[in-house]
Formats: C-alpha cells, structure tokens, sequence
C-alpha cells in the first residue's frame, strides 16, 4: 500500500480538505489492531473493535449499549440505543469531526456495556494517506501485519510426533470449541514468576489454568494441562472457574500458600502428573526445538541459554512470540490464587520478536507456527 504515515502528534488542520485517511487504532491489551476510514463513524470504529476482539466477552456492537469517551475534549458519545442525547450519537458522527482522529498517540476511552468495569483503551497508532489503488470497501479491516502474505509455518515432517493426538482433551477443550474466546499465555515472561496462563470461555463459564511454576519439559507441562482438562471442573455452575496447576510431588513453598488460599469449587489448586508423563518425555524437544528452547529447555537435558528464552502469546486470532521483558500491570484480584496468572505475559514494545495474524485450529498448528517465528 502506497501511503505516507502520520508520525508525529501534530494535528492535521481541519481548516483544509484533507484526502480520505486510513486511521490505525491499537486495542491496547489485545495485541490486534484496527483500521477505519476518517470517513467512518466512531459506531464503525467500535464495530471492528468488537468483531476482531474479545471485547464484552465476544458480544458485539449491538448487544450492549456502549460510550465512548474523547479525553482530549471531554465529549462522550453514545451507541444510541435509547436515554441518548441525538447530537451525541456515535453513529452520527464522523471520525474526521473530532481531533481525537488527528493526533497520533491520543486515546478514546470505548466503556462497553456502560456502568459495567468493561473500559477499553483504543489508541491512535498512525493516519495513513488512502492511496488511488486502495478499495474503501475493505475497511474496517484488522490492521495487516508485514510479512503476512509470505508466511510459511514451520513443518515438523510426517515421523514428528502430533500433539493433537498425545494430548487430545487439552487440544478438543482449547481448539474444537469457541475458539474464538481464546487467551493462551505459555511459557516464562522475563522474572515474572508464572509459567503459562490459560482462560478459555466455555458453556457460558470463564475457565481458567494458572502453572505458577515450571515443569520437569514441555511434555511434563502439556501431560498436566491435559490431566486438569479432565479432572478440574467447577462442582457447580459458575460464572468463572479457576485452577491453579502444580507439578506432581513438588516441593516449592508456593504450593502450600496457594492451597491454603483455595475456595472449595471455584478457586482450586492441584498437582498434576505422574508416570505417565515419561511416555512422550523428548517429544516436543525433537519436534519443536526453537520453542522448546524458549520454554527453557535444551537438548541433552540442559538448560536453554537466557537469549533463547520467551513466551507465547495467542489471543483474538494474533499470535505473537516474545523475549525480553513483559509489561507489570497491578491488579486487585486476590492472591494467592488462579488471578495471579493474567496480566503477566503483555509484552514490552521492544519484546516483540514475531507477530502473525493466524486462525490456529490445534496444538500443532500452534507451535508450528510458533516455531516458524522465533
């Protein structure tokens, strides 16, 4: 796309007839962003906000009345549904209205379902010239990433080992069903003491895997993945569940506070593995050796060298793999406990070793795509 990029915060004059622009937004916390026209309507905006994330849980722009709030120049506009003020509607109102849309950096605060805590922060990442030979029909889009098109995973060959069969429940409970609802977090993200965060919205239930401390390998950890798959369940019906996953007979002081911390049914915290883990122990080392280093693990059952070392992010269609250091974001959820996983695998700018927008529709998928990456 032939275009000229807006860098810097300097407002473009609304004084003069600007050409068509393509506004890119970053849904911070999401790792996807979207692309509008100036032409667009913040109600658009907030529509492909909500079609290429999680955001309200996967709902979209017409299931929940929403606000939108202009920092910069203290104006809220309204989704419209009713107790709306007309002039203020979003629907109404063109990107290229307000100067929200003309600084690069600044933000508009999107709360969703309005009255609830669901506040999103959508920021303007750059505002591109539309150029003679770009079809305003593809917009809004989900902002494409470089290299895209020319992206090959990896192949592991036809003797590797499948993992979608080895661990078959963990693949069916994270892939076969709403997928789409997906935040998987695997592997160490620079000092942060937590190994891998799952939540996957299933049945109406936020069903999340907290591994606060590393596994013997990788086939160790997935073999307990899959063992909790099938042994930790809510004992009733709850909004969200929550399990906190130890390795068989480990001995850290973790392990105590994390099961003196735990709510019978709702916030659990179990040790999983056993002799079975020995059945497929090198499998994912000799399959997938790049991510197996980034989980730490090299061969000869040596530690991988700390440049080697990341993690792997893959939410909302977008899979992106990290080394160095990950964003530390307070939370005010109670600790010991499942919580303590989330929020610790956002990387720094400067972390981002590879990113690619992928439908992943298994395990394998996953970490052949992975390790076409690092």
């Amino acid at each position: 796309m032939a275009s000229s990029s807006t860098s810097s915060s300097k407002a473009i004059s609304p004084t003069k007839t600007n050409p068509t622009s393509i506004l890119t937004y970053d849904v911070v916390g999401s790792g996807v962003s979207v692309q509008v026209l100036s032409s667009h309507t913040i109600h658009m905006l907030v529509a492909a906000v909500c079609d290429e994330t999680c955001v309200g849980m996967n709902e979209g722009v017409y299931d929940h009345m929403w606000i939108v709030h202009d920092p910069m120049e203290g104006t809220a506009y309204e989704s419209g549904e009713y107790e709306c003020r007309s002039d203020l509607r979003a629907a109404c109102h063109r990107l290229d209205s307000i100067k929200a849309a003309q600084y690069v950096g600044h933000q508009l605060l999107l709360e969703y379902d309005y009255g609830s805590t669901s506040t999103y922060q959508l920021v303007l990442k750059s505002v591109d010239e539309l150029a003679e030979d770009d079809d305003k029909a593809q917009f809004p889009r989900r902002a494409p990433l470089p290299g895209q098109a020319d992206f090959v995973p990896y192949n592991p060959g036809p003797d590797a080992a499948n993992l979608n069969e080895i661990y078959f429940d963990l693949n069916r409970f994270l892939f076969d069903k709403d997928d789409d609802n997906l935040e998987l977090y695997l592997f160490q993200p620079g000092k942060k003491k937590v190994q891998g965060f799952i939540r996957k919205e299933y049945d109406a239930c936020a069903h999340m895997i907290h591994l606060p401390d590393k596994f013997g390998d990788v086939d160790e950890m997935l073999a307990a993945l899959e063992q909790s798959i099938k042994a930790d369940t809510p004992s009733m019906r709850f909004e969200w569940f929550g399990a906190t996953v130890f390795p068989r007979n480990c001995t850290s002081n973790r392990l105590s506070k994390y099961m003196d911390s735990s709510s019978d049914g709702l916030d659990i915290t179990v040790e999983r593995g056993g002799p079975n883990d020995q059945k497929n122990k090198g499998a994912f080392l000799k399959t997938f050796p790049k991510t197996a280093a980034a989980a730490g693990f090299n061969k000869n059952g040596k530690p991988s060298k700390a440049n080697e070392r990341g993690w792997i992010v893959y939410r909302n269609g977008t899979l992106t793999v990290c080394r160095g250091n990950s964003k530390t974001i307070k939370s005010n959820a109670p600790s010991p406990g499942v919580f303590d996983g989330a929020n610790k695998h956002e990387p720094e700018n400067d972390a981002v070793v590879g990113k690619m927008n992928i439908e992943v529709n298994s395990l394998q998928e996953l970490f052949c795509a992975a390790e076409a990456l690092w």
